[in-house]
C-alpha cells in the first residue's frame, strides 16, 4: 500500500496539471482545521489523494482517463483505491442506518471499522467496473459514476441489502440467542428511499447544480409559447416551484387546490380533477423530453430503471414512451428475460429497443409470491384473471401449490400459466412459540405432555437452551420439536 504522499505524487505524475488543485485542497484542509479548533472535537480529514481528486471533480477525472493511453489502466486503479474506496469508507462510517443497526447488535468499534473497510472495498470494485464499462462504450456522460451523489445511492442500496441479509440470518439461525420479539425489525428503520435518511439530507453540489439547470430550463419553457403553458403551470403549482404568479416556492398543491387556483374547466369536481391529471401528465412528459434532449447528462444521472416486467401501464406510457398499442401487447406477454425478447414477440419493432433502453427500460424477471403479492401484481405480472386473483388473496396463505388446486381456484393449466410467468409460493413459517411467556395451551399444542408443560411453567424463565435442557432432560424427539418450533424470547 502506498503512503499518503506517494499516492498523491503517483496521481500527479500522470496529471501534473492538477498541482494547482493540490494547493487548493491543502488550503481547504487548513480552513477546516482552523474552523474545527474553534469548536469542540477534532477535525475529520479526508485522505490527501481523495481531497485532491474531489477538488479536480468528476468530469475532469473522466476526461483525463479517456485521453490516457497505456497509463489508463494504472490511472483507473488509482481512482479505485484512492478515490472510490476512501469515499465509500467515509460515507459508510457516517451512515446513520448502519450505525443504528450496529449499536443495537452491540458491535464493537473495531469490528465496525473492519466491516466498513470490507463494504467500501466491495463497492469500490463495483464502481471501478462500472467506470471501465462507461469508458469502453465511450459514453460522454460516463462521469456520472464518479459523482458523490451516485456513490451515495450505491452506499444506501448496499446498507439496505446488508441489514436485510444480517436480519434474515439472525432469524433463521440464531434462535438460541433469544432475540427479543418486541425489538423493532431493523429493516423498517432502513429508509426505502434515500432522501428519508439523515445523511442524505445534504444534497451534493452536483445534484444542486443539476437541479438548478432543470429549474432554469423549466423557467425558459414557461416563457416559450411553443410549449402548452397550461400544462406547465399545473406542474409548477403541483410541485410548488414558484416559477409563476400562481404558486409559491416550497408550497405544493393538491389536485383539488390546483383546480380551484387555476379555475380548471369541468362540470363537476371529478371532471376538473381528471383534467388536472391530464395536464399534469402532459407537462411532465414535455419536461422529460426536454431534459433528455437538452440535458442528456442530467437525464442519465437521475434516470431510474423501469422494469418492463413490473411497471404499471402509466409508467410504461409516460416514462418509456410506449404507445397504447405497444402497452396492450406488452402486458399479456410478460415476463421477459431481456429487452430484445419484446421485439421477438412482436410487442415492439426491433428499432424501438435502443430508444426504450435509453429511457431506462430493463427486463428483470421477478418471482411473484402468491402468498404475499398484491392482487394487482398477480393480475398484471402473472396474467391471472381478476376473479382468480381475488380468491387467491382471500384464501391464502397456502402451504403448497397443490393446495391451490384443491381449493378449486385454478386448474392445472391455469396454474402452469402463472408459474411460467413467474408465480412462486413461499411457504410462510409459523411464528415460534416463546417458551418463557407462552401459556399452557400453547405449550400443549407443541405436543408436550402435561407433566413436561407444568415443569416448564414452574422453571421459567430460562436464560439459555443449555439451562432448559438440563432442567427438563427431554428425550431427543421432544428436544427436536422444541428447537424447531419454539424460542426462548
Amino acid at each position: 500500500m502506498l503512503t499518503s504522499k506517494t499516492e498523491v505524487e503517483e496521481i500527479l505524475t500522470i496529471s501534473p496539471e492538477w498541482r494547482a488543485f493540490l494547493a487548493r485542497a491543502e488550503e481547504t484542509a487548513r480552513e477546516k482545521q482552523s474552523r474545527s479548533r474553534s469548536h469542540s472535537g477534532s477535525p475529520r480529514e479526508s485522505p490527501p489523494a481523495l481531497a485532491l481528486l474531489e477538488q479536480v471533480g468528476a468530469e475532469a477525472i473522466y476526461t483525463k482517463a479517456k485521453l490516457l493511453g497505456a497509463e489508463q489502466g494504472r490511472f483507473l486503479d488509482l481512482i479505485r483505491d484512492f478515490y472510490f474506496q476512501p469515499m465509500f469508507a467515509r460515507m459508510l462510517t457516517l451512515n446513520q442506518n448502519l450505525k443504528r443497526f450496529w449499536i443495537q447488535r452491540r458491535v464493537d468499534r473495531e469490528t465496525q471499522e473492519r466491516l466498513c473497510v470490507s463494504l467500501s472495498t466491495e463497492l469500490a470494485l463495483k464502481l471501478h467496473t462500472a467506470l471501465i464499462k462507461q469508458m469502453s462504450e465511450n459514453k460522454e456522460d460516463g462521469f456520472k459514476v464518479l459523482l458523490p451523489a451516485y456513490a451515495q445511492r450505491s452506499v444506501h442500496n448496499a446498507v439496505v441489502d446488508y441489514v436485510r441479509s444480517e436480519w434474515q440470518w439472525e432469524r433463521d439461525t440464531l434462535q438460541d440467542l433469544d432475540l427479543d420479539p418486541s425489538q423493532v425489525d431493523p429493516r423498517t428503520q432502513v429508509a426505502d428511499q434515500a432522501e428519508y435518511s439523515p445523511e442524505y439530507q445534504a444534497i451534493s453540489s452536483e445534484q444542486v447544480k443539476q437541479l438548478n439547470e432543470v429549474r432554469a430550463h423549466l423557467s425558459a419553457m414557461l416563457g416559450d409559447q411553443r410549449y402548452p403553458q397550461d400544462a406547465l403551470i399545473v406542474v409548477d403549482c403541483m410541485f410548488g416551484l414558484g416559477l409563476t404568479p400562481h404558486s409559491r416556492a416550497g408550497e405544493e398543491m393538491t389536485m383539488r387546490e390546483c383546480c380551484e387556483k387555476l379555475s380548471l374547466k369541468g362540470d363537476t369536481q371529478a371532471r376538473q380533477i381528471a383534467r388536472c391529471q391530464v395536464l399534469l401528465d402532459k407537462g411532465l412528459d414535455m419536461i422529460r423530453e426536454a431534459i433528455r434532449t437538452s440535458m442528456p447528462g442530467v437525464a442519465q444521472a437521475w434516470q431510474a430503471d423501469v422494469n418492463v416486467n413490473s411497471a404499471s401501464r402509466r409508467e410504461l406510457n409516460h416514462y418509456l414512451g410506449l404507445t397504447e398499442g405497444e402497452v396492450d401487447r406488452l402486458l399479456p406477454s410478460r415476463q421477459y428475460y431481456y429487452l430484445e425478447e419484446m421485439a421477438e414477440r412482436k410487442v415492439v419493432k426491433q428499432e424501438r429497443i435502443p430508444e426504450i433502453a435509453e429511457k431506462g427500460a430493463v427486463a428483470a424477471f421477478i418471482p411473484v409470491d402468491l402468498n404475499s403479492a398484491t392482487r394487482r401484481d398477480i393480475i398484471d405480472i402473472c396474467g391471472a384473471d381478476k376473479t382468480a386473483a381475488k380468491k387467491l388473496v382471500e384464501k391464502r396463505p397456502f402451504d403448497s401449490l397443490e393446495d391451490i388446486l384443491k381449493s378449486g381456484i385454478l386448474d392445472q393449466a391455469a396454474l402452469d400459466r402463472l408459474i411460467a410467468k413467474g408465480a412462486v409460493l413461499k411457504v410462510q413459517r409459523k411464528a415460534a412459540v416463546p417458551l418463557n411467556t407462552a401459556g399452557a395451551g400453547e405449550l400443549a399444542a407443541l405436543g408436550l405432555e402435561r407433566e413436561l408443560t407444568e415443569r416448564i411453567l414452574r422453571g421459567r424463565p430460562f436464560q439459555s437452551w443449555t439451562e432448559l435442557e438440563q432442567f427438563i432432560e427431554p428425550d431427543p424427539e421432544i428436544w427436536r420439536i422444541l428447537r424447531e418450533k419454539a424460542c426462548l424470547s
